[in-house]
């Protein structure tokens, strides 16, 4: 497959579409409830030597590494981006640029935070305490960039926050509050990751009097690896008429059962055995087998992205209403899916991240409905775990 990074440069939206955008969730849901399976954007991870292109001029969607912040001087207060379980400062996850085509929307983004506690992990089964969703926008005439961007260039990448006098965090890129008041010639986000960089390097290189600081957007210990998500239309394969549907397997087994004759099942091994017992299975995990099979498509897939849509859930435990979903805390409309991050991101997060705390079934991603003009909101955000899974165990 040709993965292809998505472009909305050239994309326009009637008054129609932009409205169609704005439907909640379940009335969508009823609108294309004769639908089985409907494509939508996949996202995929492709590792890049030339990080400097993720940066902000260039509007990324990237996992890991600084956040590439789309507003320059307003950033998000750290304290919007500490965990509301354990109250420490998050981890930036990754960002989706995702314009809408709008005059107030021609720039768009969305950034996720997470917390990498264990302590928080066992506590935020199926909830949304350790995670934190921005979105930021901006109009296509801005004070940043310009309205035709020039291609590649490594010394535009290092065009960021600092050129409007804003102080990042050397450990996670946020906006920082504190300095260090020995050499001032560093800044962090928190006495946390001050006290963190302090014992991992800066109380050697503070007292150099050659000390100088690294670009703002170099990597640190507390980032995850980084790389582009690039995206792609999903692929529902035809299926054939040769082959039974689901629900053909499944009356198939149920008639097997009233006549008793279901215990022999997977004693001959043959294909149409297999695809029944996976039919009885399906009946009784129904979401989690959909998911299963959905994902199959395409297994690398890392993002969902579906504005307007529906979330592909991974357990019938736990699945958001309508009415669970708070309004827009700016204009009170109706928030709406988005997108949602599959499982699959965290083998692509380091090593770290695989031994650490970190696991979800899927964290889905809900943002305001009429997409209000902001400089910067908090999102809602839900992650919900696999049926079953006990994080206490880890």
């Amino acid at each position: 497959m040709n993965l292809k990074k998505r472009s909305y440069a050239n994309e326009h939206y009637s008054k129609d579409q932009i409205e169609c955008a704005t439907i909640p969730i379940m009335e969508k849901a009823k609108a294309s409830k004769s639908v089985k399976e409907i494509p939508v954007e996949l996202g995929f991870v492709e590792e890049r030597t030339e990080t400097w292109k993720l940066t902000s001029p260039y509007f990324p969607s990237k996992i890991g590494g600084k956040p590439a912040w789309l507003n320059l001087k307003d950033l998000p207060n750290p304290e919007v981006l500490k965990c509301s379980s354990c109250h420490e400062p998050t981890q930036f996850l990754l960002q989706i640029y995702a314009p809408l085509g709008a005059v107030a929307t021609a720039h768009r983004s969305i950034f996720l935070f997470i917390c990498t506690s264990k302590a928080c992990y066992r506590d935020s089964t199926n909830t949304n305490k350790n995670i934190v969703a921005y979105r930021t926008q901006l109009e296509y005439v801005n004070d940043f960039y310009a309205p035709n961007p020039k291609d590649f260039d490594i010394e535009l990448a290092k065009f960021g926050p600092q050129n409007f006098g804003v102080k990042l965090c050397r450990l996670c890129g946020v906006m920082s509050n504190n300095h260090c008041g020995a050499c001032e010639k560093v800044n962090y986000c928190s006495k946390v990751h001050q006290k963190q960089d302090w014992s991992y390097r800066h109380s050697t290189e503070c007292k150099k009097q050659d000390f100088k600081p690294e670009p703002p957007t170099a990597p640190s210990i507390l980032t995850f690896n980084e790389c582009e998500i690039v995206i792609d239309k999903e692929i529902i394969p035809k299926s054939s008429s040769k082959h039974q549907s689901d629900s053909e397997k499944l009356k198939e087994y149920e008639q097997l059962l009233a006549e008793g004759k279901a215990g022999s099942l997977g004693s001959d091994g043959s294909s149409s055995t297999k695809e029944m017992l996976e039919a009885a299975s399906y009946k009784s995990d129904k979401v989690f087998n959909k998911f299963r099979k959905r994902v199959a498509y395409e297994p690398q897939q890392i993002i969902r992205y579906d504005r307007g849509g529906e979330p592909l859930w991974v357990s019938s435990e736990q699945i958001l209403l309508s009415n669970d979903i708070p309004p827009c805390c700016l204009c009170k409309s109706p928030r709406i899916f988005e997108f949602q991050i599959m499982p699959q991101l965290l083998n692509h997060l380091g090593q770290e991240a695989i031994e650490g705390a970190l696991d979800w079934g899927t964290i889905v991603v809900y943002t305001c409905g009429n997409d209000c003009k902001t400089s910067g909101e908090v999102e809602f955000t839900w992650q919900q775990d696999f049926k079953g899974n006990d994080k206490d165990e880890k």
